[in-house]
């Protein structure tokens, strides 16, 4: 069960906090799996099935987003995170922007405005850059969460 928007946000923040604080470390581990998903085998179309494995690979891009360790990371690690948020991303729209159009923009524009963010935090400007983060963070929940509840009506 998901955590209160708040207190994901205040945690999410302050986990962001830490790593532009730690400065930029270049390792990019990501331990998370992939997500799979189904389906359904009669009446699914060949872009039907290639949508719902794009949205797939977005997920699970998410699910490693989610779950990145900032301060392991640092500023070069989530930043190639949400590159290839942004590569899955394009992906998904080019196979389902018929289904999915409006939460594919409100999402593109979500990720856009977190990766101009986060790049241009310092040590120095930290502080006032937080509200912008947290409002970032805010924007990219929403619009993700939008975007699955279409993706599990829509795929399963």
């Amino acid at each position: 069960m998901r955590a209160p928007l708040s207190v994901r946000l205040l945690l999410l923040a302050l986990i962001w906090l830490v790593a532009a604080a730690c400065g930029s470390s270049g390792d990019d581990a990501s331990g998370a799996a992939p997500a799979a998903t189904t389906t359904a085998a009669s009446g699914t179309t060949a872009a039907a099935s290639q949508a719902c494995a794009d949205a797939a690979a977005l997920k699970a891009s998410m699910a490693e987003l989610d779950q990145l360790d900032p301060p392991t990371a640092g500023r070069a690690g989530i930043q190639a995170a949400l590159d290839k948020l942004s590569t899955n991303l394009a992906a998904l729209r080019g196979s389902a922007t018929a289904q999915w159009g409006s939460q594919l923009t409100d999402l593109e524009g979500a990720v856009a405005s977190l990766k101009t963010t986060i790049a241009g935090i310092t040590g120095d400007n930290l502080t006032s850059e937080l509200p912008t983060i947290v409002n970032d963070l805010k924007g990219l929940d929403t619009a993700w969460t939008a975007l699955q509840q279409q993706i599990d009506q829509d795929c399963g």
